[in-house]
């Protein structure tokens, strides 16, 4: 029996509320984290999140897939 061999990219992401009686607000963090590389970033805005998050994903893509693989596949 044969198996195809895979490779995982793990990506974490945290988010914490925190309320700040001064302002009287919530405020929503967000952080990325890459546990292979101890690569962790911190965001309040979750258009930057995902925007961050796309680049992360497209890179690993183009890693794993070799480049005449991916044409017209993103």
């Amino acid at each position: 029996m044969t198996t195809n061999p895979t490779i995982n990219c793990i990506l974490i992401i945290r988010s914490q509320a925190e309320y700040s009686p001064a302002s009287q607000m919530m405020c929503v963090r967000y952080i990325l984290e890459i546990p292979a590389t101890g690569q962790r970033r911190g965001f309040t805005d979750m258009e930057a999140l995902l925007k961050a998050l796309r680049i992360e994903l497209v890179e690993t893509h183009r890693q794993i897939i070799p480049a005449e693989q991916q044409e017209g596949k993103l």
